[in-house]
C-alpha cells in the first residue's frame, strides 16, 4: 500500500546523530494521562529530565482532544480513570489513522500476568506498573524514546520517497503520474475543475541553439515560476517534454482564462542569458473546463485543454484566419544529463531571478 502523507513535507531536514545518541530525541513530544494530580506530576517531571516535551491530560477525553491537536509521538495512559478507561482510549487511539503510531504505554496499579496481557492485547506498545522505581520507569522511557525516534525516521523518509515518486525531479512540480491519479480523484469527488494547458513556444529551437542544458534551465525556472505564483490548493504538473498542466478547483472558466494568460504573461516576462545573448519564451496555453462536459473525467478535460490549445497555436500562426491547422511539432529530448544546477551554463537575467 502507497504510503500518501497528510501535508507534504517542504525542506526535509537530514540529521546525524552523534555516536551513541539518539536522533532529535529531546524534541520528541510526550502526553501523560492520569487522573492522579501528584502521580501525574511526578511522571512528567522525569519524563522531562529524559529530554521529553511533556504534557498532562486528567483524563482520556482531555487526552483525545490534546492528541487532535498537537502531534505526540509517545503518551503514558493511566488504565483506571473516570469517563474513560485506558483501554477503551488506546481502542479509539488505534482507530484513528492520525494517531494510530503514538508509541503508548499503559501505567497501571496490578502487577498480575493477566493485566500485562491484556495491555498488549488492547493496543498497548509496553506497560509500567505504579509500584516500579523510578530506575525502571526512566529505563523503559529511553527504550520509548528509541523507538518513537526510529518511527520519526522512519516516517520522514516515507515522506521523502513519496516526494520523490510524485514530483518531476528537473522542475519540481507534481510529474504526469500524480497529475492523472489525483486529478481523477478530483473529478470523482464532484468538483468544479478548469484545466489549463500550458506549451512553451519554440522550445525546440532553445535546444537547437543554445543546447540541452539550457533548455533544462528553462523548464527549472519555468517550474520554480509556477510553484511560486499559484494557490497550494493547485495542482501544477509537467505534463510532457515543454508543457505544464495546471488543475485549479472552484473557479468559473472565464476566471481560468484570466489566471491563464496572467501566468503566461509571468513566463514571458523572464529572461534569460547564455553567453553574450540573451533569449526569453512565450507561451500558449489551452484551457478546458469541468463544467462544459456531460460526465468530465481528467482524460476529457486534457483532451479539450488540448484542442483548445492547437486552435490558440493555429491563430496565433494565421491570424488572417485562414484553415491552414497548426501542426504539433515532434517530440524531442528535454532532460539533458547533468550533475546539478550549477553546472548549467546559462542563468537568468540578474534582476529577475527566481528563488528556488
Amino acid at each position: 500500500m502507497l504510503y500518501v502523507p497528510d501535508s507534504p513535507v517542504e525542506g526535509p531536514e537530514r540529521r546525524r546523530a552523534s555516536a551513541g545518541q539518539d536522533s532529535d530525541a529531546d524534541s520528541l513530544r510526550l502526553l501523560v494521562v492520569e487522573d492522579d494530580p501528584s502521580y501525574s506530576a511526578y511522571i512528567a517531571a522525569l519524563t522531562r529530565r529524559l529530554g521529553f516535551r511533556t504534557d498532562t491530560a486528567p483524563d482520556g477525553a482531555a487526552a483525545l482532544e490534546k492528541l487532535k491537536a498537537a502531534h505526540y509521538e509517545v503518551a503514558i495512559i493511566d488504565q483506571q480513570m473516570p469517563r474513560m478507561t485506558g483501554v477503551e482510549l488506546i481502542a479509539k487511539i488505534r482507530g484513528d489513522r492520525a494517531l494510530k503510531s503514538v508509541y503508548a504505554m499503559m501505567l497501571t496499579a496490578h502487577d498480575d500476568v493477566d493485566t500485562k496481557l491484556d495491555a498488549l492485547n488492547a493496543g498497548f506498545d509496553d506497560f509500567v506498573t505504579k509500584s516500579s522505581s523510578e530506575l525502571e520507569i526512566a529505563a523503559k522511557l529511553v527504550a520509548a524514546r528509541r523507538i518513537a525516534a526510529r518511527q520519526r525516521t522512519l516516517d520522514t523518509t516515507i515522506r521523502e520517497l513519496y516526494g520523490l515518486a510524485t514530483r518531476d525531479e528537473l522542475t519540481g512540480v507534481f510529474n504526469r503520474r500524480f497529475l492523472l491519479s489525483e486529478g481523477e480523484r478530483l473529478v470523482t469527488a464532484g468538483k468544479s475543475l478548469s484545466l489549463i494547458l500550458f506549451d512553451l513556444d519554440g522550445f525546440k529551437h532553445i535546444n537547437d541553439t543554445f543546447g540541452h542544458l539550457a533548455g533544462d534551465r528553462v523548464l527549472h525556472d519555468v517550474g520554480a515560476l509556477f510553484d511560486r505564483h499559484t494557490r497550494p490548493q493547485d495542482l501544477i504538473a509537467r505534463y510532457g517534454g515543454d508543457e505544464f498542466v495546471m488543475v485549479v478547483s472552484d473557479l468559473q472558466g472565464a476566471d481560468a482564462e484570466r489566471v491563464a494568460q496572467r501566468l503566461s504573461m509571468e513566463v514571458q516576462a523572464l529572461r534569460w542569458i547564455a553567453g553574450a545573448e540573451s533569449f526569453s519564451i512565450t507561451v500558449t496555453t489551452g484551457v478546458s473546463s469541468s463544467e462544459s462536459l456531460t460526465k468530465p473525467s481528467i482524460a476529457q478535460l486534457l483532451s479539450a485543454a488540448d484542442s483548445d490549445l492547437y486552435r490558440n497555436k493555429s491563430l496565433h500562426n494565421h491570424p488572417d484566419g485562414s484553415t491552414v491547422g497548426y501542426v504539433p511539432p515532434s517530440a524531442s529530448l528535454t532532460e539533458a544529463d547533468f550533475d546539478s544546477p550549477e553546472d548549467w551554463p546559462l542563468r537568468l537575467d540578474a534582476n529577475q531571478r527566481i528563488r528556488d
